[in-house]
């Protein structure tokens, strides 16, 4: 998910080395320099900022208008975290009648480094709350579930995201189901120059529906997913970023991503550039 990032901080046991006193002729001694101050075992990191389109694996969220967004994590020296993170969205992302037009993201998991390759895995949820259809009031299936597990190497990360429960962000009707939808994201970033951050993203849907003559099935949903952008640390704690999307979108993908019906915008998979800032705390 965009926008969505863990710290970690890891307990470090650090040698204090004790000069040794030394008489001089006057009777004066050296004193030792002071302990560094411990590293807590538990850290609270959080951030806030606006979007001027929330996109989600190429998907404008927001009916390509502007967003907010932010969220906290919490950290442990064992690699442990859990964390939240929220951002407005449309009608067509959260369900029309009586949503809150608000997503609200949970989740936790692990992060430790082997033998130079950083590891992340654990789970996330995302849930629409008081999400509902137009006519029958019943669930809109927007709230959906996966596990990961991420790669780090140098400027590379590698996540995959499988869904484990039947929803998919809304593409499931009653009796379907979509788990076994996988997401794969490679992401490539490298310093430009001092502040200034360069990513190259590419992604990929692999659509599962144990029903295959479901539209999104039959339709071809399954697509990748690009995004260029630069991030430039304005200081304070502010970044600016910039990006571009550009998406193979399939038919299935086309039919899926048009809030027309909801009272939104068409072709919601369209190129475009998004613009950020984001306060971190």
């Amino acid at each position: 998910l965009l926008g969505v990032q863990h710290m970690k901080t890891y307990l470090t046991l650090s040698a204090i080395a004790l000069a040794a006193a030394a008489t001089l002729s006057s009777g004066a001694v050296m004193a030792a320099d002071p302990a560094p101050a411990a590293t807590p075992d538990f850290v609270v990191t959080g951030n806030f900022g606006i979007t001027s389109d929330y996109r989600f694996r190429g998907i404008s969220q927001s009916d390509r208008d502007a967003a907010l967004q932010g969220g906290f994590d919490v950290t442990h020296s064992s690699g442990l975290y859990v964390g939240t993170w929220g951002s407005t969205v449309s009608d067509w992302t959260s369900g029309p009648g009586g949503s809150a037009n608000m997503e609200v993201d949970l989740y936790g998991g692990y992060k430790t480094e082997v033998a130079g390759v950083g590891l992340d895995v654990g789970a996330i949820a995302y849930h629409y709350p008081g999400s509902k259809t137009a006519n029958s009031g019943s669930d809109y299936r927007a709230n959906t579930e996966e596990i990961y597990v991420g790669l780090t190497y140098g400027p590379a990360t590698f996540k995959t995201s499988y869904v484990i429960g039947k929803n998919y962000f809304a593409t499931t009707g009653s009796g379907e189901d979509a788990s076994g939808t996988m997401y794969y994201d490679l992401t490539l970033s490298q310093e430009l120059m001092p502040k200034l951050v360069a990513s190259v993203h590419a992604g990929y849907t692999d659509y599962k529906n144990k029903q295959t003559s479901d539209l999104y099935s039959s339709g071809k949903f399954s697509y990748a997913d690009y995004n260029i952008g630069l991030a430039y640390d304005l200081g304070g704690g502010f970044t600016a970023g910039l990006k571009y999307y550009v998406n193979d979108a399939k038919a299935g993908t086309k039919t899926y991503a048009s809030g027309t019906g909801y009272n939104g915008k068409p072709n919601l998979y369209k190129d475009g550039f998004a613009v950020s800032l984001t306060k971190a705390f």
